[in-house]
């Protein structure tokens, strides 16, 4: 066996074992190891691409299908343009009395000012 052997991983770019885990499942599934490094097969089945969603808040992308992206969705995130994941809007009213008549009822202008700062940092815009 080879000790402390490193090749690089052609998927991800990163420095991987030789007769590691993530080095043996690349040889199972597609690759063969020639002259020191991973040589993609003829064969191989094609690459898998991935969805990535950007996530608004923390600028980050979230890969579709994973925990994280589950996570957002079930919690009532909203995915605008295919792409963007995004924080749903959520108005609370203030008052503790839900049968009270609101004095200040929701309008474009009063959205706008709490939270158009937020929505010029994504370029978004409310219709």
């Amino acid at each position: 066996m080879l000790n402390n052997i490193n090749t690089t991983n052609p998927e991800t770019g990163r420095e991987i074992r030789v007769g590691g885990t993530i080095f043996n499942r690349l040889i199972q599934d597609q690759y063969d190891y020639i002259n020191g490094e991973l040589v993609r097969r003829n064969n191989a089945p094609p690459r898998r691409l991935r969805s990535y969603f950007f996530n608004t808040i923390t600028h980050r992308r979230i890969i579709e299908g994973r925990r994280r992206y589950f996570e957002l969705v079930n919690n009532g995130w909203n995915i605008e343009n295919n792409y963007y994941l995004v924080l749903p809007l959520v108005i609370s009213d203030p008052d503790p009395n839900p049968d009270a008549v609101r004095r200040n009822p929701v309008t474009f202008e009063g959205l706008i000012s709490v939270h158009g700062e937020s929505l010029a940092k994504c370029n978004m815009t409310l219709c």
